[in-house]
C-alpha cells in the first residue's frame, strides 16, 4: 500500500429518531477525516425518507452515499457494513459508526499503520483500531478541547486507560473499526448475514480473520465468552482480539466512542440470540471452514459470472476469485452436457463469463461452442503434472492456460478452512490475484503480552460478569430494547 492510497471509510446506519444527535456526529466525523486518504462512504441501510436530511445535506457537500437495495425491516449492521465494502473502490477499508470520532491526526496515525503494513500486497493482515468509550462526563471533556489538545492524546497503555474511570467507561482492543484488505474482506463473505440487528456480529467476523491469520495461541476456553474486554485475563475470544490493537496504543492510533443515551429502537440490540448465534457459527467454521458466501465487487467488478461447480470444495477454490466479479450465480452440475440447459438464462441475465470447476466432466470446447457470442468459459483444470496445482483455460479463444498452486489455512482443530492463491495471473485479461504472506504470530515474550502478566498470571480464571437482573432480561426479551 503506498503512503498516498486512499482507504475506504466505512460509516454504516440507518437513521431514525431515535439516532442521537445524527447530523452533528456524521458533520464531524465528515470534517475531521482527512479526505486526500481517506474515501468517505455512507452505507445508508434504510433510513426513511423523513430521516434523510443528514444524509442527503453531506451528499451535497460531495460525501459518497450508499444506499442499500433490499434492506430488511430490522437493521443489520453487519449487512450495512458489507454493501459499503462492495460499493467501495479503494484496496483497504475501515469501518467507523456514526459514534465512533477521532481527529485528523489519529486518522492520518491510522493509514499511515495501514501504509507500514502494505495491506493493499499483505491481504491477510489486518488490524483493529482500539476504541475508548468514554463516558458522558469525557465525552464533553473530548469534545471541549482543541483537536491539538485532546485527552489521550499520544502515547498510551493499558495501566493509565483503566484508571481514568471518570472518562473511560471501558475500551475495545479488538474493536469492529478493524482495518483489512477489502478484497480479501470480500473472499470471506463479509459478515454472516444470520446475524441481525447489532451484537456479536464483528466478533464472528475476528473469528475467520484471526484464524487465517492467527497472533497468537488461543487462549483457554477460547469458544467462551467472559463479557470482558480487559486485557488482564488471557481467557476467552476477547483477549485474544485484543491482540490485533493492544500494539497500537503506543503509537497513540485509538478512536472513541462518545457517550449517547441507549437507543431505544425495538430490535436493535440483539445479545442474547446473536452470542448464541456466535458460539455456534464460530465452532462450524473451525469445524468445517462454513461460512458466508464471497461478496461480489459491486464498484469495479469483472461483469456477471455463472459458476458451475460440484460441491462445497470447488467453491472453496475459488473463494479468491469470485471477488474479482461484478455479481455471479452458482449453478450445481455435475457435466458439462447438465449445463447446456442453463445456457439460455445465463445470456438473459447478462452472464459475461462461465468458470467451471476442475470436477466438472464431459467436453468443455462443445459447450464453449454453444455459447452466445461474447460469453466466454473459464476452466478450472488439474494438469496431470506438477501435484495440488490447478490450470485455467479460457474457451473458446484457447489462449494459453496459466497454473497455479493454492494453499490451505487449517483451523487448531486440523481442519482446512481457507484456500488461498500465493499467485495467480488470470487469462483474458483477468485481474491478476496476489496475497502476499500471512503474518508470523507474535512470540510469547513479546511486550504485547505485558497487560496478561506472567505466564501463570494469564492462566488465571476471570470471573464471570453477573446476569441483569429477571426485571431487565424479562424487558428486553418482550420489548426488544
Amino acid at each position: 500500500m503506498e503512503n498516498t492510497d486512499k482507504i475506504a471509510l466505512i460509516i454504516p446506519l440507518r437513521l431514525t429518531g431515535a439516532t442521537y444527535e445524527a447530523e452533528t456526529r456524521l458533520g464531524r466525523i465528515c470534517a475531521n477525516v482527512p479526505r486526500d486518504l481517506f474515501d468517505i462512504v455512507i452505507s445508508d441501510y434504510g433510513t426513511p425518507p423523513e430521516h434523510r436530511g443528514a444524509i442527503d445535506a453531506l451528499s451535497a457537500k460531495g460525501i459518497r452515499i450508499v444506499t442499500h437495495p433490499s434492506p430488511h425491516k430490522l437493521f443489520s449492521i453487519g449487512q450495512a457494513r458489507d454493501f459499503g465494502v462492495q460499493m467501495s473502490q479503494s484496496p483497504v477499508i475501515i469501518f467507523n459508526d456514526i459514534d465512533f470520532l477521532g481527529t485528523p491526526d489519529m486518522y492520518r496515525a491510522i493509514h499511515a499503520e495501514a501504509a507500514r503494513r502494505e495491506l493493499s500486497r499483505n491481504i491477510f493482515d489486518f488490524f483493529c483500531v482500539p476504541v475508548l468509550f468514554l463516558t458522558e462526563e469525557g465525552t464533553r471533556a473530548w469534545l471541549d478541547a482543541p483537536n491539538d489538545a485532546r485527552p489521550f492524546a499520544g502515547s498510551l497503555d493499558v495501566d493509565s486507560l483503566e484508571a481514568a474511570k471518570s472518562e473511560i467507561q471501558s475500551v475495545a482492543y479488538g474493536s469492529s473499526a478493524m482495518v483489512v484488505n477489502r478484497h480479501h474482506y470480500l473472499s470471506l463473505g463479509g459478515h454472516d448475514p444470520r446475524f441481525s440487528g447489532h451484537g456479536a456480529e464483528d466478533y464472528d467476523l475476528l473469528h475467520r480473520l484471526a484464524t487465517i491469520a492467527p497472533k497468537a495461541p488461543r487462549p483457554r476456553d477460547y469458544f467462551n465468552d467472559y463479557k470482558d474486554n480487559g486485557v488482564r485475563h488471557y481467557w476467552g475470544f476477547r483477549p485474544f482480539f485484543a491482540l490485533y490493537g493492544l500494539d497500537l496504543l503506543p503509537r497513540g492510533i485509538h478512536l472513541v466512542h462518545l457517550w449517547h443515551p441507549r437507543r431505544q429502537e425495538k430490535g436493535y440490540f440483539r445479545p442474547g440470540r446473536n452470542f448464541r448465534l456466535l458460539k455456534r457459527v464460530m465452532r462450524q467454521f473451525d469445524r468445517t471452514g462454513g461460512q458466508p458466501l464471497p461478496l461480489a465487487d459491486l464498484a469495479s467488478g469483472q461483469g456477471r459470472w455463472s459458476v458451475l461447480y460440484r460441491n462445497g470444495a470447488d467453491l472453496d477454490l475459488l473463494r479468491q476469485l469470485l471477488p474479482l466479479s461484478g455479481g455471479y450465480e452458482l449453478i450445481k452440475v455435475g457435466s458439462f452436457k447438465a449445463g447446456l440447459r442453463f445456457i439460455p438464462a445465463m445470456s438473459a441475465a447478462g452472464t459475461r463469463l462461465v468458470v467451471a470447476t476442475p470436477g466438472i466432466s464431459g467436453d468443455a470446447a462443445a459447450f464453449a461452442a454453444a455459447l452466445p457470442d461474447g460469453l466466454r468459459l473459464l476452466r478450472a483444470l488439474a494438469p496431470s503434472a506438477g501435484e495440488g496445482e490447478i490450470g485455467f483455460l479460457l474457451l473458446p479463444d484457447r489462449s494459453d492456460a496459466v497454473v497455479g498452486k493454492p494453499r490451505t489455512v487449517q483451523a487448531p482443530s486440523g481442519k482446512p478452512v481457507f484456500t488461498w492463491w500465493p499467485e495467480l495471473a488470470l487469462p483474458g485479461g483477468l485481474p491478476a490475484l496476489s496475497s502476499g504472506a500471512i503474518p508470523a504470530p507474535v512470540p510469547i515474550g513479546d511486550p504485547l503480552y505485558a497487560s496478561f502478566g506472567d505466564m501463570q498470571a494469564r492462566g488465571n480464571r476471570p470471573a464471570r460478569k453477573k446476569k441483569s437482573p429477571l426485571l431487565v432480561r424479562l424487558k428486553r426479551w418482550f420489548t426488544g430494547y
